[in-house]
C-alpha cells in the first residue's frame, strides 16, 4: 500500500513538473495542448539576438475567445503579458485605449522597425467589433522593447501560445 502511494505521489511530481498538470483546476492536459486561461501575469524569458522583428499584429474573433497575433522575423522574443489599471507607452504617458480592463503586452528583447528605422508594422491602433477585445493599441518600439495595450470589456481569462513557422505569439482573451 506504501509503495502504491509512492508511485502515486511520483507520477504527480512528475506530471507537474512536465507541465501537464493543471493545478488551478486539477485538471490533466496533453503536451501541446492550449494553456488554460488565466488572470496571473504570464512572463517568458529569452535572450535572443539580434531582436525579431515584429512583422504584424492581427485581431479575429474564434468561438469562445479572441485572438492577438504577433508575428516575428527571427526568433522567438520574450514576452509579458499582464493586468495593469493603465497602460503606459514607452514615455510613461498613459495609452488611451478603449474598454474598462486593461492588458499590457511587452516583447523584450524585440523590434518593430527595420534596419534603417523604418517602421515594419504599418497598423498602430486596431478598433474591433467584439463584445470582448475593444481595441489594441502600439505602445512604442524603444531600445530592445515593443509595447502594445489591449482594451477589454471586462477582466477575464487569458492565454499566451507561442506558434512556430512564422514566429508567433497568440494573446487569447476569453
Amino acid at each position: 500500500m506504501r509503495t502504491m502511494a509512492r508511485v502515486g505521489v511520483l507520477v504527480l511530481v512528475v506530471a507537474f513538473f512536465a507541465g501537464v498538470w493543471d493545478t488551478r483546476h486539477g485538471q490533466e492536459r496533453r503536451p501541446g495542448s492550449p494553456a488554460p486561461f488565466r488572470t496571473e501575469p504570464v512572463e517568458r524569458s529569452r535572450l535572443t539576438r539580434p531582436a525579431p522583428e515584429l512583422v504584424s499584429v492581427q485581431a479575429v474573433e474564434r468561438e469562445g475567445y479572441d485572438r492577438v497575433l504577433f508575428t516575428f522575423q527571427g526568433a522567438m522574443p520574450g514576452y509579458q503579458v499582464r493586468y495593469v489599471p493603465e497602460v503606459a507607452d514607452q514615455g510613461g504617458r498613459p495609452l488611451p485605449l478603449r474598454g474598462k480592463a486593461f492588458l499590457a503586452v511587452t516583447f523584450d528583447p524585440a523590434r518593430a522597425h527595420d534596419p534603417g528605422g523604418e517602421p515594419t508594422v504599418s497598423t498602430a491602433t486596431l478598433t474591433l467589433g467584439s463584445p470582448v477585445l475593444r481595441q489594441v493599441r502600439f505602445g512604442g518600439d524603444f531600445e530592445g522593447q515593443v509595447t502594445f495595450g489591449l482594451g477589454l470589456a471586462g477582466r477575464d481569462g487569458f492565454r499566451v501560445s507561442e506558434l512556430r513557422g512564422p514566429t508567433r505569439v497568440a494573446v487569447d482573451v476569453r
